[in-house]
């Protein structure tokens, strides 16, 4: 079962939209080490990156970067954002830690917040249960692993505790050390080595029989060379964690109330040291400039986010609805610097706060379905020299009809879907 749309638990199959979930399953059966091996093979979807296979942006139907596809992982966006050659927007997370992801396709998902006018990718990472029998009170488990092109080595270890039926708690640390591989040539790939350390805490407490609150931190600590033209250009260091809290809510009948409220915290820092003599602009003049070897560059971006949503189910007249309202709110607080003309000249410091809420009401009767949403969006976009703000009302319209009553024919629909997003411009839009 997984969020979907409505946020109601429906599973890709029965949402009227262009949905696809990987489980757990799958992503053993795949060994995956790079986000883009959790989503190889979801149609309209790939993920662009580099040699290093540390970083990742995720490309869904021709639309990539700038906020336009919607990265969350427990609920937490990652807003990072580094504008140079190449992908602009990435993320950063190990496929160790992850036990499940779903891809919304297009804008029909706006309840998941602003912006995400290509489609939203939810990354749900493990929890101790995913370990634990019903009967069971403490659980661990050991993984290796080890490439001979590049050799490297990957090591995962995972331990689960129940404290009580009512909570548990979950700790993962995964380590990987490879070496730079070698291509179908038989070359060396200069900059295609990494370490990175990654770990996730997580804890659930059920104070109620219709209640449950999660407490996870998800983190890594990243080193890498980029390249240029295949000679060493940078070392970068990267820290990035994220604090999530989710508690949902209900009566005891799952009817008015299904409340869910999600606070996040996300913090990415990276790091460049130049090897080399690069050309850049000085960000007062925007004249060319030589940084010599040993210039630095930081990108600190914080992202803070408040997700409020509930689903209330009723009829009317023989009708069953699903409504479901809420509100969300994400600040972005971006910090760069180093040496005059680094790449901070195309990444400037600065803020930005986008806010949202919407209503959406999926009306079932018979063979007849239609969900009508509709989300109001609002943006405020500030940097050392410039400000900027706007606002704007975006429909969504589904009808999705199943007219076959036989056996054979009886999982048969047929929808069609009318939807607009809006998309907050990003800080490096400022200039």
């Amino acid at each position: 079962k997984i969020l979907v749309l409505s946020r109601t638990g429906e599973t890709a199959i029965q949402s009227l939209a262009s949905a696809s979930h990987v489980d757990r399953e799958q992503l053993d059966r795949r060994m995956a080490t790079t986000p883009n091996e959790m989503v190889l093979g979801v149609p309209g979807v790939t993920v662009q990156a580099d040699a290093r296979r540390v970083s990742s942006s995720i490309n869904i139907r021709g639309l990539q970067d700038f906020g336009r596809v919607a990265v969350i992982i427990d609920g937490a966006r990652q807003d990072f954002q580094r504008s140079d050659h190449g992908t602009q927007s990435t993320f950063y997370v190990d496929p160790e830690l992850i036990k499940s992801v779903d891809v919304i396709r297009g804008p029909v998902a706006n309840t998941y917040g602003s912006g995400a006018i290509g489609g939203v990718v939810f990354f749900d990472t493990k929890d101790a249960e995913d370990f634990l029998k019903p009967e069971e009170s403490w659980a661990s488990a050991l993984t290796g692993r080890y490439e001979s092109n590049g050799k490297g080595w990957t090591t995962s270890a995972t331990g689960a505790y129940r404290f009580s039926e009512n909570w548990d708690v979950l700790g993962n640390i995964v380590y990987r050390d490879y070496d730079d591989y070698k291509n179908g040539g038989g070359d060396t790939v200069g900059g295609t080595g990494f370490d990175v350390l990654s770990g996730l805490l997580k804890t659930t407490i059920r104070p109620t029989e219709n209640s449950e609150l999660k407490l996870g931190w998800v983190g890594s600590s990243d080193g890498w060379t980029e390249t240029s033209s295949g000679v060493p250009a940078n070392d970068v260091d990267l820290k990035s964690n994220t604090f999530t809290a989710r508690y949902n809510i209900t009566d005891d009948s799952r009817s008015w109330l299904d409340l869910h409220i999600n606070a996040s915290y996300n913090k990415t820092n990276l790091d460049l040291t130049s090897l080399v003599a690069q050309n850049r602009f000085d960000p007062e003049t925007g004249l060319p400039v030589v940084l010599p070897a040993g210039s630095t560059s930081t990108f600190d971006v914080g992202t803070t986010g408040i997700d409020i949503w509930n689903t209330s189910r009723f009829e009317t007249a023989g009708v069953a609805h699903e409504l479901t309202y809420g509100g969300d709110w994400v600040g972005d607080n971006v910090e760069t610097g180093g040496t005059a003309g680094g790449d901070s000249f195309y990444t400037p410091s600065g803020k930005r706060n986008v806010s949202g809420a919407y209503i959406q009401d999926k009306l079932t009767w018979e063979w007849l379905e239609v969900i009508t949403g509709l989300r109001y969006d609002s943006y405020r976009l500030k940097d050392s020299d410039n400000e900027t703000s706007g606002d704007r009302l975006s429909p969504r319209i589904t009808v999705g009809v199943s007219p076959f009553e036989s056996a054979s024919l009886s999982g048969l629909q047929f929808y069609g879907t009318y939807a607009e997003g809006y998309r907050s411009p990003s800080l490096t839009e400022t200039r």
